[in-house]
């Protein structure tokens, strides 16, 4: 009965390094601890949430898209995707909002769709674009948010309708979501919860009654933590998982062993979990 799912986002491969290793190298280390990850416990699918670069991007030397014609986004898909295709698992693969391409082009780049779908036995991960705003820009910008499209989901849910649902965008901002799409999560037992990525963090947060008490769970990152959890060690680089048994689901927050340098202190991190979300449930 049971089924896992590994969730990941913001890896950013980009003109930046971190903590003391070089982009390539980190990149190389995602890709790596992805499948070592497969290796210890098989997964039955892989949704990436988006950030895949800083191809759009407001700030500083811009983005390397309009700057200079460079998508690391297509990097990042041609050296990725022929990799994990060898786990013979269903990939998704979204937007964030640093690929602010429209979907021809982000068709042309990934081969994947700015929005997407993934069946895992009678769970139903419905992946939503949340930054479809205002693509293919002509000036650099962070991305326009834009919110759930909720006939995208009830279309979905009416095509899968014995199905559990789970949903998982690039970015949930509760406060400027539309009643319509509240209502949806707080009236419908179906969906279980929702998982988001845009803010490098990996903690879980309630969203109270206006939404039927349903949670929401951030993935992390394998680029920066923001410090707004305190050290890089609180958050390091990682992934979260979704484990589903008979009547339980479980989800956690996975870091690989990695070697860093934070301000000129080499740090070792140990492989472990954190930020353990368990639901009670009946799927």
């Amino acid at each position: 009965m049971k089924k896992r799912i590994l969730i990941a986002s913001d890896i950013h491969w980009c003109h930046m390094d971190w903590y003391g290793v070089p982009t390539k190298e980190r990149v190389a280390r995602f890709f790596r601890h992805v499948e070592e990850e497969y290796e210890k416990d098989p997964f039955s699918a892989l949704l990436l949430l988006g950030d895949y670069s800083l191809d759009h991007w407001k700030w500083n030397i811009k983005g390397s898209w309009l700057a200079n014609g460079v998508s690391y986004t297509k990097k990042m898909a041609d050296a990725m995707l022929p990799r994990f295709a060898k786990l013979g698992i269903p990939i998704a693969m979204i937007a964030g909002n640093h690929e602010q391409y429209g979907e021809t082009l982000w068709q042309e780049l990934t081969g994947h769709t700015r929005t997407d779908h993934v069946v895992v036995d009678d769970l139903l991960f419905i992946l939503p674009d949340t930054f479809g705003g205002d693509l293919d820009p002509a000036e650099h910008s962070d991305g326009t948010y834009v919110g759930v499209d909720v006939d995208f989901v009830e279309e979905l849910m009416a095509r899968y309708p014995t199905h559990k649902v789970i949903l998982c965008a690039h970015h949930f901002a509760p406060q400027r979501e539309s009643e319509a799409f509240r209502t949806l999560v707080r009236e419908n037992d179906r969906i279980l919860c929702l998982f988001g990525g845009h803010v490098h963090r990996s903690n879980i947060v309630p969203l109270g009654e206006a939404w039927g008490n349903k949670t929401l769970l951030y993935t992390g990152h394998y680029s920066y933590n923001d410090g707004k959890n305190g050290p890089v060690t609180h958050c390091m680089w990682g992934f979260r998982d979704l484990v589903v048994e008979e009547n339980t689901l479980t989800s956690r927050y996975i870091t690989p062993e990695n070697d860093i340098v934070e301000k000129d202190t080499p740090i070792h991190h140990p492989y472990g979990t954190q930020d353990i979300f368990v639901l009670k449930t009946k799927v």
